[in-house]
Order: C-alpha cells, then sequence, then structure tokens
C-alpha cells in the first residue's frame, strides 16, 4: 500500500506558548492532483488521535515529528472537525528547541500528513482521485511555498506577519583572475565541487545549555530503562525461587519411582480375582462322577478333556 504525505502551509504562531496552528488536511484538490475525501477520512483521524491520547494518559492527542524522521518535534494539543468546510484543523505544541527555532525563523512552512491511503476512486465531479487517508502522525516540513506566503506570529499578544523563509541560493565564488581560475582549474578537485564546498554555510552548533539538556534526558532516560530492567530481573528472580521447592519435590518423586522393582512377570498371568471366584463356586465332584462325565463325552472332546487333565496333573514315572 502507497504511503500517503499530503502538505499544508502553516497559518499562526504563537511564540509564548509555542503553538502553532495549522489545517492537517482538507477535502481540495492537491498538488498531485488528489482530493482528500473527508467524510471517510474523519473516523481515522478521530481513531488515531483517542489512540494517542490513551497511549499518553491523556496528554497528547497526536504526534508531531520533524520531516517525517524520528525526531519527536512536539504533540497535538487540540483537533477540530469542520465538517461545513470539510477540513481538520489542529494546534500542535513544539517541545523541541531546535525545531521550535525553524518555526520561528520561518524555515518550517507548513504540516505534513503522513500515513497510509485506504482507499482511492475516482472522483466523479473533477476527474481526479479521491482517497480515503489513515494517519500515522503529522510532520514539520520545509517545503517552499509560493513567494509571498505568510503566516501569523502572536507575541506579547500582538499579531503581525512574517514570511517564510526562502530557499538559500548558494553563491558562486568568482576567481580573482586568470591565474587564480588556472589554478583552481588544475586542482584535485573539480571548480564546481570546490565552490559547492567552501560556500556551503557553517551548520549552527547547539547552545551548550541546549546540548546539556539534551545529555542530562538521554541519561534520564536510559537510567529509567536500567531500573525497568533491574526491576523485571527482581521479579523473574523471586519466580524462579518460588518454583525452587516443588522442583525439588518432584525430583525426589522421580527417584523414588526409578528405584522401586519392576513387578514380576509372573503378575501379567495371574488369575483374577472374579476367575477364582467363580471357580471356587463350582461344585467338586469324586471319581465315578468323572468317569460318567467323561464317558457322555465325544471322543475326541473326551480325548482333549484327559489331555487337559495330564497336563494340569503330571505323575512321576513308576518305571
Amino acid at each position: 500500500m502507497p504511503t500517503l504525505d499530503l502538505f499544508l502551509a502553516l497559518a499562526k504562531v504563537d511564540v509564548d506558548k509555542r503553538l502553532i496552528q495549522g489545517v492537517a488536511t482538507a477535502e481540495a484538490p492537491d498538488r498531485a492532483g488528489e482530493i482528500c475525501d473527508y467524510a471517510s477520512t474523519k473516523p481515522y483521524f478521530e481513531a488515531w488521535s483517542a489512540e494517542a491520547l490513551k497511549a499518553s494518559g491523556g496528554k497528547s492527542l497526536g504526534a508531531v515529528r520533524a520531516m517525517h524522521g524520528r525526531v519527536a518535534a512536539g504533540k497535538l494539543t487540540d483537533i477540530a472537525f469542520d465538517d461545513d468546510e470539510k477540513r481538520i484543523l489542529v494546534s500542535a505544541r513544539i517541545v523541541d528547541d531546535d525545531e521550535w527555532r525553524k518555526v520561528q525563523e520561518g524555515v518550517y512552512t507548513g504540516f505534513s500528513q503522513g500515513g497510509r491511503y485506504v482507499k482511492r476512486w475516482p472522483d466523479p465531479e473533477s476527474g481526479l482521485t479521491r482517497y480515503t487517508a489513515e494517519p500515522t502522525e503529522i510532520s514539520l516540513v520545509d517545503l517552499p511555498c509560493l513567494p509571498g506566503a505568510t503566516f501569523e506570529v502572536i507575541k506579547d499578544g500582538a499579531v503581525e506577519k512574517r514570511a517564510f523563509a526562502a530557499r538559500a541560493e548558494l553563491p558562486q565564488p568568482e576567481p580573482a583572475d586568470a591565474a587564480e581560475a588556472l589554478a583552481s582549474a588544475d586542482s584535485a578537485a573539480p571548480p564546481a565541487a570546490l565552490a559547492s564546498a567552501e560556500s556551503r554555510p557553517a551548520a549552527e552548533a547547539p547552545s551548550p545549555s541546549a546540548a546539556l539538556a539534551k545529555a542530562a534526558s538521554a541519561l534520564a532516560l536510559a537510567a529509567d530503562k536500567l531500573e525497568r530492567a533491574i526491576a523485571e530481573n527482581n521479579a523473574l528472580r523471586k519466580s524462579v525461587g518460588a518454583l525452587a521447592p516443588e522442583v525439588a519435590a518432584l525430583a525426589a518423586r522421580v527417584a523414588a519411582l526409578e528405584s522401586q522393582p519392576l513387578p514380576a512377570r509372573a503378575a501379567l498371568r495371574a488369575t483374577s480375582k472374579r476367575a477364582d471366584a467363580a471357580l471356587a463356586d463350582e461344585p467338586t465332584f469324586g471319581v465315578e462322577e468323572a468317569i460318567k462325565r467323561l464317558a457322555e463325552l465325544s471322543p475326541d472332546a473326551r480325548a482333549l478333556a484327559l489331555t487337559k487333565l495330564s497336563l494340569a496333573h503330571p505323575q512321576p514315572l513308576r518305571f
């Protein structure tokens, strides 16, 4: 599924509260020739914001990142659904010092909605593509605005208009004379590469206080993770200690069972108690009765009965 990246310009910046306001999405044609369907997208924004509110314990209505990267710039403090204008308005508080400085200087020019397309279909009226969006985050971006684009800045109750920062043009240094140009041409690096390297502005180094604050935040986060790991380890040790007596008792029982002798094989051929009781109930009779019963049998049955009787009562040889 292709990802969604929709840009919308910032509208207002409150310097005192570090708040920025703008449109997160609107049902209007964008630069890609698509239209966000407000009615079907609204439930996805509501679910995303409700999930963020629950996960943050009521402190955030949605994640705000920088340039769709890993930098957590801030959080949404308000989200409003304008059903009449078919747009979603958001207010974000920027907590990262570096990202807030870029907002004040007009480097960041708008919000960019990051997420995925749920579905897309042709718009019958405009011929463009209409889509349903599911957001995953909102980012601050520096996509250049049109010339003359401005945003409102509120400071100490006063409102002023400011222009977004234009994309800087790299200056092209000119050689002082022909000899310098020739020396530049004979150098190992191409002239264009040298010019680009020389004209590249040096990155602003963060202030010591900001660097110290970031280091302290990272150290506190690492300490928190270590404390959680220690707590989980102690809980695991306690669980294992509770199971140790049961495991020892089970091992002793298995050893006792293994030490018992196996039953004799004769037991497998033993007569059951029920069979013994049945034999005991049968009446006994003398020799004459036995001869009479044998006489009543057929020759084959009589031979079989005598064979069984001789095997059951073997007699020693007399000669």
